[in-house]
């Protein structure tokens, strides 16, 4: 094992913990997409895979949550009904179904144990490694909703929030263009977690691109994420620079690395992606005033879209041939899924762990004790029918948040959770295999809990982004 990434990446780790800046936001969404680096020796932790994500987000609990009122605070957030109540609940119904579902149902109903090593056709329920591992990631993920809602009230650390984004899925492409021109082999230095890795499939004669994930399906699914969430929440930036130039630059980058992934989920994410971007631009243009930040870019948006659509007409008309490739891969991934033996065993997966919460009469069966391949079946599977309920009423409660001051960037933000949200949960749905909803959500939802936090002029500080009427209609 190459310790260097390793010892890299603590000593950045070690930097921003000590000046205490917007310094690890940025490193926290860049180091989303070394989804393959374990950044303690797994020979240390009897074999778990600790990526970095969750351990920058433990710092960033620590940065908000420690000190003397730190605790409290937090506590306050968890046990308010208008902030994350029902998400503390979902937390407590998890802990409960996890140490003791499996035990009280220990042989007496099948799963689909987490590491698929162990059976793939599914075994008897019993206590395992992963209740204990899945359940602590799940735990982190709700601490940074917790610590995202206390310390991105301040406007000044949203703005670094939201470049950070930006930062992060300059990574995603970067990860993505090395891959692609063949320097895969050299990133193996970054792969030091135990995981099965599939980075050299091809797919209908096309190499499916991972960067540095393990698979395909999840660096597609990333790209989708990174692309909902800088197209919808780039009106909210402050920077004129970055706002209508950088980010349209990585739209673009994404949207490509995404499709190249070649993976269903991310193409389901895509298809969500497009239509919530379609609503939203009708929106901004039937429902918002003259001169609001929404209004921003309308019809450079429009013509862009207009452009690139004629052209590709043109192309289809002039040259049929050209496209027979992409017909064939989506054909492929797409059409011809439900015949292939990875949908047949994902189906098989879901079957199993929907069968588990009827057979625990919806109770449950712990978290991380059976997998799934849909997020909707994997949480109430895991933390039953309770659960379930309480996680997806936070999110309901997620995307009606208001804020209590009218300033057009916090609404601004607001706005573009409700229209990130959908194509994240839909991939989701299409692929999800734990209950654990990752840190980057938690970011986006802690920053609507900052912003509806019940303290009047809290935002006021910030003014709405500059805008420039030489570069307003920069295109997109």
């Amino acid at each position: 094992m190459n310790l260097l990434p390793i010892l890299l990446f603590w000593v950045l780790l070690l930097v921003a913990i000590t000046i205490r800046g917007p310094l690890i936001f940025y490193l926290l969404f860049c180091s989303m997409s070394f989804g393959s680096l374990s950044v303690v020796p797994p020979e240390l932790t009897q074999g778990l895979s600790l990526t970095p994500p969750p351990i920058i987000a433990l710092a960033i609990i620590a940065m908000y949550g420690g000190g003397a009122n730190g605790l409290p605070r937090l506590l306050d957030i968890a046990l308010r009904p208008s902030q994350c109540l029902l998400l503390f609940l979902f937390w407590v119904v998890a802990v409960w179904v996890t140490l003791f579902m499996p035990r009280i149902f220990a042989g007496s109903v099948t799963i689909i144990p987490m590491r698929l090593e162990e059976a793939t056709s599914g075994v008897g329920l019993y206590p395992t490694q992963q209740n204990i591992s899945q359940l602590m990631y799940l735990t982190i993920s709700i601490l940074t909703v917790l610590a995202c809602a206390l310390g991105l009230r301040s406007p000044r650390t949203r703005q670094h929030v939201l470049v950070a984004m930006c930062a992060g899925g300059g990574m995603v492409a970067l990860t993505g263009c090395l891959d692609l021109v063949g320097l895969g082999p050299y990133l193996d230095v970054f792969r030091t977690a135990t995981y099965d890795y599939l980075t050299d499939v091809e797919i209908a004669n096309v190499k499916r691109v991972v960067g540095l994930m393990p698979e395909a399906s999840a660096y597609g699914s990333l790209a989708v994420a990174f692309l909902s969430a800088i197209y919808f929440f780039r009106r909210a930036i402050a920077s004129p620079w970055i706002r209508l130039y950088a980010t349209p630059c990585l739209i673009v980058l994404l949207t490509v690395s995404a499709l190249l992934s070649t993976s269903s989920a991310a193409y389901g994410g895509l298809a969500v992606f497009g239509c919530a971007a379609a609503i939203e631009w009708l929106w901004r243009l039937l429902t918002t005033e003259k001169g609001s930040v929404a209004r921003e870019g309308l019809l450079a948006e429009f013509w862009s879209l207009l452009i690139g659509s004629s052209a590709v007409y043109l192309l289809a008309v002039a040259n049929p041939s050209l496209f027979d490739p992409l017909v064939e891969l989506v054909d492929t991934i797409i059409f011809q899924k439900t015949a292939s033996d990875s949908y047949e065993e994902r189906s098989m997966w879901t079957a199993v762990s929907l069968a588990a919460l009827v057979d625990t009469w919806g109770l449950g069966v712990g978290v991380g004790a059976t997998r799934a391949s849909n997020g909707v079946v994997a949480v109430f599977s895991n933390c039953g029918v309770i659960g379930g309920l309480l996680f997806y009423g936070f999110i309901l409660q997620t995307f009606l948040r208001k804020s209590p001051a009218s300033v057009q960037v916090d609404e601004a933000i607001l706005t573009a959770t409700r229209f990130y949200m959908p194509p994240v949960l839909i991939m989701g749905t299409l692929a999800g295999t734990s209950a654990d909803f990752g840190t980057m959500n938690a970011c986006i939802y802690g920053m609507a809990a900052a912003l509806s936090w019940p303290v009047p002029a809290v935002s006021s500080a910030l003014p709405a982004p500059e805008r420039s009427s030489p570069v307003q209609q920069a295109p997109v």
